[in-house]
């Protein structure tokens, strides 16, 4: 398996020449656009779902993917 994967070379902080793991996704552009609302069914589900984006990210209790007691 770790011959799939391709390894660039590069010099780290100190000078020195590193093997850092290249490129692992696949070549191309998608073939169409991910729609979050044809996921959900109702509206109900549309509406908490847009309530816990909404909370997630501009909650003064959450801060990114972490509860936490003291901002960071």
């Amino acid at each position: 398996m770790a011959d799939e994967y391709r390894y660039d070379e590069k010099e780290n902080f100190e000078g020195k020449k590193v093997k850092v793991l290249g490129a692992t996704y696949e070549a191309g552009k998608p073939e169409e656009k991910a729609d979050w609302r044809a996921k959900l069914q109702t509206r109900d589900e549309m509406v908490n779902y847009l309530k816990s984006a909404v909370r997630y990210w501009y909650s003064k209790e959450w801060y990114g993917s972490e509860k936490r007691k003291q901002e960071a």
